[in-house]
């Protein structure tokens, strides 16, 4: 996530309301998802970033590079984002649209990085822990960062747990600083 999280949060919510109340979530997401591709591409992000580009313009390009893929609802929010201004936090109102998403659901994506790779027993506690502790259920994935030496971090949600070596030697050289 991103500097513009609070920013998305509320186009996110009212658009997740709306796909709640008409069964449309999955057109949603996929609309959304579409969205971020086309605003996030580096050829339309400069012409959005162009100062000189009308809002209203900027607008008018995102619904025509998406054609038929958009519905009324959805061209209707590229009009007032860009209105706004807020076509560049697109990615953002995804992201905050899946979270709404997926808490509704009783889900959590939940992300470890290890210093080595873990083994599918210590996934499957790890996703249990977390099952038992957040209570819901948890999808994990996991990436690898050697430069933590050892042990993990992880994100689950707004929780982070952060038991890596380097984590804790950063705090040790910090306490003997002092």
């Amino acid at each position: 996530m991103s500097d513009f999280t609070t920013a998305a949060r509320p186009y996110a919510n009212a658009v997740y309301d709306i796909a709640s109340e008409t069964s449309t979530l999955d057109s949603w997401g996929d609309a959304l998802a579409n969205l971020a591709t086309v605003v996030n591409d580096a050829q339309m992000s400069e012409l959005l970033s162009n100062p000189e580009t009308g809002k209203q313009q900027k607008g008018e390009l995102v619904i025509q590079v998406l054609g038929d893929k958009l519905n009324e609802q959805q061209r209707n929010l590229v009009k007032l984002m860009a209105e706004n201004g807020r076509l560049i936090i697109m990615q953002d109102v995804q992201e905050q649209f899946e979270v709404a998403r997926a808490k509704a659901e009783n889900k959590i994506e939940a992300e470890v990085v290890s210093a080595f790779e873990l083994s599918e027993q210590q996934t499957d506690e790890l996703i249990n822990t977390l099952k038992n502790k957040l209570g819901c259920d948890i999808t994990l994935t996991t990436t690898i960062d050697k430069s933590l030496i050892g042990g993990v971090i992880i994100k689950a949600g707004d929780t982070i747990i952060d038991a890596s070596m380097k984590s804790q030697l950063d705090s040790l050289a910090l306490s003997l600083g002092r």
